[in-house]
Parts: C-alpha cells; sequence; structure tokens
C-alpha cells in the first residue's frame, strides 16, 4: 500500500466529523475512526501523523470521554494507570468521575467502552479470576503472587479466595497496595508488598514458591529480551504443578491507532509466534508445557508455564 499523507488524514477527519454531526452524533460514525487510524498506524507517510490526528476539531470532542482524557492526560510514567484500567473495567469506583462527563463525553463513552482492548481487559479479569479459583480447587492452601497487581480487581472476583494459603501482591505504587488493602479486609492471607517487579525478577524466590503467579499488565510495557528474562525468573519461582499466568495486547488489534492517536497509549503488541518465543524462555525437564492462546476477541494474548506435579 502506498503511504498515506497527512492531508488525506485531514480529508478523512472532515469525512468522518460531517457524517458525525449530520447524523447527530450517532455514534455509528466512529467506527470509521478505527479504521481511518489503524491505516495510518501502519502506512503513514510521516511520523508526524498523530500530531495532525491531534490537532483536528475531532479529538476535542473524543477528549470528553472519561477514557480517552484520561488516558492522554495520564502523569508520565506508570502512575495512574491504576485507575485507568479501572475506567476500562467500568468499576464501581469511577461512578463519580464518568457522572462528572459532558453529554457528548457520556455517548463517547458508549462506544470506547466496547474498543476490542477495553473488552479484552475486562475479560482478563475474569479470566485471572477463574485461574485463582481453579488453583485453589485443586491446590488447598495455595500460595499466589499477583505482580504488578494494581489495584487487584481479579481477586474481587475471585469466590474462594479465602480459602488460599497466602496472597502476595506486588506493586511499585502504594497507592495502588492501599486499595488493595481496603478492598480485601476481609482476607487475612492478603499481604501486600511495594516493590518494582525488577527487583522480584531478579531474585525470584526470595519470598518463596508459588502454585500460581499472574502477571496481567508488565508486558504491555516489557520489550524483549526483558520480557523473556522475567518469562524465565518467574517460572523458577513455581511449585511443583505450579502456573505461571501472563498477558499481552494482541498484534493487528482494529483499535492500535485510536490508542495511539488520541489515547497517546502505545502498548507492546505481540503475535502468538512471538509470545510462544516468550514462554520457550522457561526452560527445564520440570516444565510440563507452555501453551499460549487467545481470548474470545482476540485482542488480548496469554501464554503459560505448567511445571510437572
Amino acid at each position: 500500500m502506498r503511504p498515506l499523507s497527512n492531508a488525506q488524514l485531514r480529508l478523512g477527519l472532515d469525512t468522518i466529523a460531517a457524517n458525525w454531526q449530520e447524523s447527530g452524533l450517532a455514534l455509528s460514525a466512529l467506527p470509521a475512526l478505527l479504521d481511518l487510524t489503524h491505516r495510518y498506524r501502519a502506512f503513514a507517510a510521516s511520523p508526524d501523523w498523530r500530531e495532525t490526528a491531534r490537532a483536528h476539531p475531532i479529538a476535542q470532542q473524543l477528549l470528553q470521554d472519561p477514557l480517552t482524557q484520561a488516558m492522554f492526560h495520564r502523569p508520565p510514567g506508570d502512575a495512574g494507570e491504576a485507575e485507568l484500567l479501572d475506567l476500562a473495567l467500568a468499576h464501581p469506583s469511577t461512578r463519580s468521575r464518568v457522572a462528572q462527563a459532558t453529554p457528548l463525553g457520556l455517548k463517547i463513552r458508549l462506544f470506547t467502552h466496547e474498543l476490542e482492548t477495553a473488552v479484552a481487559l475486562r475479560e482478563r479479569r475474569r479470566i485471572m479470576a477463574h485461574a485463582i479459583d481453579d488453583t485453589l480447587s485443586k491446590t488447598p492452601n495455595a500460595a499466589i503472587l499477583m505482580l504488578g497487581c494494581g489495584h487487584f480487581r481479579a481477586l474481587e472476583l475471585s469466590m474462594r479466595a479465602g480459602e488460599a494459603g497466602r496472597i502476595l501482591a506486588i506493586d511499585p505504587r502504594d497507592s495502588c497496595l492501599n486499595v488493595v488493602r481496603s478492598q480485601n479486609a476481609g482476607i487475612a492471607t492478603v499481604q501486600t508488598l511495594c516493590e518494582a517487579p525488577a527487583r522480584m525478577i531478579a531474585r525470584p524466590q526470595r519470598f518463596g514458591r508459588f502454585d500460581l503467579i499472574l502477571v496481567p499488565g508488565l508486558l504491555d510495557t516489557t520489550e524483549d529480551p526483558a520480557a523473556g528474562r522475567m518469562v524465565s525468573a518467574l517460572a523458577s519461582a513455581l511449585r511443583p504443578g505450579g502456573q505461571l499466568l501472563v498477558a499481552a495486547m494482541a498484534r493487528g488489534i482494529r483499535c492500535d491507532g485510536y490508542l495511539d492517536a488520541f489515547m497517546d497509549w502505545q502498548p507492546v503488541l505481540r503475535g502468538e509466534d512471538e509470545m510462544q518465543a516468550l514462554m520457550a524462555h522457561a526452560r527445564g525437564p520440570d516444565i510440563a508445557s507452555r501453551p499460549v492462546f487467545h481470548g474470545s476477541n482476540g485482542a488480548m494474548l496469554y501464554g503459560s508455564v505448567l511445571r510437572r506435579s
């Protein structure tokens, strides 16, 4: 495909904005925005296509959406990441923030709530909650680790978390751990540790070994080969019969251009072969299998390492 110019992008955005206005700001006009920005992320002639998109009047309308606005104006680094995830999850803690949005912002939220990545993040929460319950059904008093836990919303969905012998939540942000402690005060075995994940990876068995290790979002910001070292280190901290489960955004998602241009979010996207290569860093005769699978809408990839019993 020939490289796409910024002039073509402006024309495309003008057309979408006109259709949007003519249809009374109906959300049916917005899917074209995903297709347009997806093409530009792959085939833009100039690297400043994002700035061209953000300078268009449609960008100011999109920023009335609570999720788009929060993502685009988030603090540097990973500060506020857990709060942004709560918006994607439509967690009850975000209701007051959403209620402050403009009528237009609430309409756009109906659109961003159904972005394939937002749907996949909600499913990721359910999958990890199920992994907790499945582990506890097979292993009484299991030890569970969530690395880069954020607000650990998966734990709130677990039906059997109270049966665990130990649940260790590690995150570099004490503000997140305060939420974990307050939301799970009724589970006596929940422990929190404020520490950078890299320190855990450098000495993976310093806090013991685990029946289940969950890594929900670290791969979004971790390039290879550091991601491979993480998989290798955490697999070594599994007990016999234990499981490591990691998640990553999948390559080829339709909304990647929207995330890039209007949310200023560029997660590391991976294909199935790349995820399989990462899981292959877990080596040794005690590794039973390394399955890789997509979530139901294809926007999230999961990699698992299973240690022999």
